[in-house]
């Protein structure tokens, strides 16, 4: 059975389109526009709209190939490109966001998940934790990286944050006080992620020098390395912990492991391969050998049975109990840098060029607007809040 196919478009629009159109409202001016693009595979429209008051309404007037229009539900644009023929897909603006004020960039983020705190790491070893409702006014820097941060991740408690960098250290910090009571050591090149086991008194990093490390953090010992199964050569990029979708649960042999019986470790490498692990036991329960050149994997998400994987410009979901080929291969214009899936139908996309994209049920749901040309580096999903998380390298977090 061949996987379902889809290509999604990408748009970019001018992040202050939103001031365009309030400045038309109040009668501050008569006439403005702004610009939108759309790209779908090689090919790409560039345009403008034109916003201007007619009598108490304000028009939208698409030029240069778009249809623009204010959705029912502002501030929503309603957005249609036929010479791409992309129609009536919705473009939405932020319900709230934060300035980041330390570092000014960022290059990985992550929101506590009671959502009142988040962190932030920037290119230069700047690690930074601060309060989600005054804005950043609660600011703490964390301090102890030698070079740039690749991931930062708060326990699921909130209290605790874990951050890696390229100078081979995982440290532990307290969100009460800013204290680092634990440094991990072992990893031979930049750790590149990281993973939490059920409530964090195990956590996995994966790092260049070809290994994903299971940690015990209460006495910071070193439990087990796993290699790749196919070439060892290889790096690890990306990995996740799921429960297990066929019940069986085996139990580890060390004291030192808790919550990993039940539990599966999906790692993604930079040649495109995937290998399925029991975390408890430490087996090889499956590989995916990489199918083409330049496919690196950049993300991997685990929802119940269905694995989502950022693979180059292309996203796959496959099924769990038939790894033979993916479900659905969703094709992008631009490569994929953060990743979130929510449910086993819907994922968050964040790519190196266009806005942020929702997909949900094999088709686009929303475009999340505000960045511009600004990278937008990851995407995190917040139960608390029903909203998603995207942030931009330029320092600007938004929750949509």
């Amino acid at each position: 059975m061949s996987p379902l196919s889809t290509t999604v478009p990408l748009f970019s629009i001018q992040p202050t389109f939103l001031d365009v159109l309030a400045d038309v409202q109040s009668g501050n001016t008569q006439k403005d526009s702004f610009y939108i693009s759309c790209f779908v595979s090689n090919k790409s429209v560039h345009g403008t709209v034109d916003v201007y008051r007619t009598g108490s309404e304000v028009v939208l007037r698409g030029k240069d190939g778009f249809d623009v229009q204010v959705g029912n539900h502002k501030p929503t644009l309603t957005v249609s490109c036929p010479e791409l023929n992309v129609s009536n897909v919705l473009i939405k603006s932020p319900k709230s966001q934060i300035t980041v004020h330390h570092p000014k960039c960022i290059e990985t983020f992550d929101i506590s998940p009671q959502g009142e705190l988040y962190v932030v790491g920037g290119p230069n070893g700047e690690l930074s934790l601060s309060s989600i409702t005054d804005d950043g006014a609660f600011t703490r820097s964390l301090d102890g990286h030698l070079t740039y941060i690749t991931k930062v991740l708060f326990f699921p408690s909130g209290h605790v944050v874990l951050s890696a960098g390229g100078d081979m250290q995982i440290k532990l910090w307290s969100a009460a006080d800013g204290s680092n009571p634990r440094t991990f050591l072992g990893h031979k090149r930049a750790v590149t992620d990281l993973a939490m086991i059920g409530r964090g008194r195990n956590f996995l990093s994966a790092s260049k020098d070809g290994t994903v490390k299971l940690w015990e953090c209460g006495s910071g010992s070193l439990i087990h390395s796993f290699t790749n199964p196919l070439d060892i050569a290889i790096e690890p990029t990306t990995m996740a912990v799921s429960k297990r979708y066929d019940g069986i649960s085996a139990a580890s042999s060390s004291s030192l492991e808790f919550e990993t019986d039940d539990k599966l470790l999906t790692i993604g490498y930079d040649n495109g391969d995937i290998a399925i692990y029991g975390l408890s036991t430490k087996n090889v329960l499956a590989s995916i050998p990489t199918k083409s050149v330049d496919s690196e994997i950049s993300n991997i998400n685990v929802v119940d049975d269905r694995i989502f994987v950022a693979r180059g410009k292309n996203s796959e979901i496959w099924d769990l109990r038939s790894l033979t080929v993916p479900l659905e291969t969703i094709s992008l214009p631009s490569p994929v840098v953060g990743m979130g899936a929510s449910a086993v139908n819907s994922v968050a996309f964040a790519t190196q060029i266009g806005t942020p994209v929702v997909f949900e049920n094999h088709k686009v749901s929303y475009y999340a607007a505000g960045f511009g040309d600004s990278a937008v580096i990851g995407v995190k999903n917040r139960s608390w809040s029903d909203g998603i998380y995207f942030a931009g390298k330029n320092g600007s977090i938004k929750r949509y």
